[in-house]
Order: C-alpha cells, then sequence, then structure tokens
C-alpha cells in the first residue's frame, strides 16, 4: 500500500504574509487535485483561510482536525482522506516571551499535535509541530526553547506511538540537520529523514529557496521542513519518492506558494517478509 504525505508552512500570518489569500485559494485547489494522503499544515493562523481550506478539502479529505491552542491558535491542521479516531495535543513548556509582541511564538500556544489515523487497517500516527522561530542568526534568543520544544517532542512521539504501525513527523522544526533540535528528535524518537531515507530525492531546500519569490538575499538557505518517520517490525516501510510536489511558482502569477517549500513523501508500506512465513507456517499447521 502506498501512503502519500504533504507538508507546508504556509506563510500565514496577517497583515504580514503577502498574497496570502491568493495563495491559500491556490493550495486549496492544488490539495484537492494531487493525490496526496494526508496533509499535515503549519503557520494556518488566520480562521478564514483555516474555514476557506475546509470548505474547500472536505470532499476530498472527509477528516479534518485544527489544533486549537494558545490565544492564537497553534497554526497547525491535518487533513486526511482516511478516519482520524484519536486525537492529542502537548503545549511546549517554552515558547517564547509575551512581552516579544512582534515575534508572536508565544501568543500561537505551539506545541506538538497528534492525529491517530486508520489506513485501512494500519495504524498510523501522524504527528506535526513548528518550533519556535529563529529571528536573529547572529543573536539567537530561543536556542534553549527550541532544543527544550525538540526534546518535549522526541519523548511526546516516543511515548504515544508505541502501539502504532507507522509514526510519522511533518513540519518545521526552524532547525537545519547538523542542529541539536534535529538531532534530539531523530535519537530520542527513533526517527528516520525520508530526505536521507530515499534514493529518489528531490529536495535541496525548503527555506529561502532560490527559485522561491519571497526569498529575502539577508536569509540562510536551508533545509528545516522534515518529514521523519519510523515503522514497527511486523511492517516494512520504504520512502519511494521525496520530492517537492508544488511548482516553485503558482501557475500563471508571478508568487510561491509560501515563503517555504512544499515536501511530499511517498511511502510503501507492506507486512514483513518474516511475518507473512510466521503467519503461514500457522495457518499450515493449524489446518
Amino acid at each position: 500500500m502506498k501512503l502519500s504525505i504533504f507538508t507546508l508552512n504556509i506563510w500565514g500570518l496577517k497583515f504580514v504574509s503577502k498574497n496570502r489569500k491568493a495563495r491559500v485559494r491556490a493550495l486549496a485547489d492544488s490539495l484537492t487535485n494531487n493525490g496526496y494522503d494526508i496533509v499535515c499544515l503549519q503557520e494556518l493562523w488566520c480562521e478564514d483561510d483555516y474555514k476557506y481550506l475546509k470548505a474547500s478539502c472536505e470532499n476530498v479529505f472527509k477528516y479534518i482536525h485544527y489544533f486549537h491552542s494558545g490565544l492564537l491558535g497553534s497554526g497547525m491542521c491535518i487533513m486526511s482522506r482516511y478516519p482520524i479516531i484519536d486525537v492529542h495535543y502537548h503545549s511546549f513548556t517554552l515558547n517564547g516571551y509575551l512581552h516579544m509582541l512582534m515575534h508572536g511564538d508565544w501568543f500561537g500556544g505551539k506545541g506538538v499535535g497528534l492525529c491517530r489515523i486508520n489506513v485501512k487497517g494500519i495504524i498510523v500516527d501522524v504527528y506535526t509541530t513548528h518550533l519556535h522561530a529563529c529571528y536573529n542568526a547572529s543573536n539567537d534568543k530561543y536556542t534553549i526553547h527550541r532544543a527544550l520544544q525538540a526534546y518535549e517532542t522526541a519523548n511526546f512521539i516516543r511515548v504515544t506511538s508505541t502501539d502504532s504501525d507507522l509514526a510519522v513527523l511533518a513540519g518545521d522544526l526552524n532547525s537545519n540537520p547538523n542542529d541539536i533540535c534535529y538531532k534530539l528528535i531523530c535519537v530520542g524518537a527513533n526517527m528516520n529523514d525520508s530526505y536521507s531515507a530515499c534514493s529518489n530525492n528531490s529536495i535541496e531546500y525548503t527555506f529561502s529557496h532560490p527559485q522561491n519569490s519571497y526569498k529575502d538575499p539577508k536569509e540562510v538557505t536551508e533545509r528545516i521542513d522534515y518529514i521523519l518517520y519510523k515503522f514497527n517490525k511486523r511492517n516494512l516501510v520504504v520512502v519511494n519518492e521525496h520530492r517537492h510536489s508544488l511548482p516553485h511558482r503558482v501557475p500563471e502569477q508571478d508568487f510561491s506558494y509560501s515563503d517555504h517549500e512544499p515536501i511530499e513523501a511517498v511511502f510503501d508500506i507492506s507486512e514483513n517478509a518474516v511475518n507473512i512465513e510466521k503467519n503461514i507456517t500457522f495457518n499450515t499447521e493449524h489446518l
């Protein structure tokens, strides 16, 4: 069985994000027509944008959950073709400062959200998160905040995913692969990076991409958005594709879908050969 998972930080800040409404409408068209099974969105801050996406996509994604948190909402949403059978949210202990009004992370009540999804009998735990932003690389006040958030994310995944067949974390970690936050999650939750697990990988950068219309020359080009995963011994999971599944610009427009690039990972899930052999042996013995 194939399972397609899509993630994007949509850059949905009211009064700040350029072309926001037009980008949300273009994204809705793409989500409903590209065959994704599960969609994880971050920075979906505006209620009108959420309502528009929900109304536009609910014929395809019949199961949609927004993680309400803080004063503004977490900005995170998961949409699924398959039934969401359980939901949980963990708010981060440290999440910015109240007095830093222009940064806004504190008001969003950031955390890590979980939707447990039944995919044709296979239990898939889908997590999404958005770690604290870095507003000044030369004087980052939030390094400890992000590190603690990564530690809590890893623990949350480790504790809640014990009885799932597949666990996937899709979101914006605001950390590159050499950063301690990335390593805390991969090691602490025992997760693999779809980027390195896929031989058919077309992704270089997810933020400040050279072809992104919103690229700021002052910003460092990085890979900070991820689809990480782990699976149990009952199944064999292979990442067949890891790619930017949308063009760098909205068709017939001069702007991109977001200041981040979207990621899609396509998983191939099959029963482990050892389990198949055991089942055959068991059934043969009981004929």
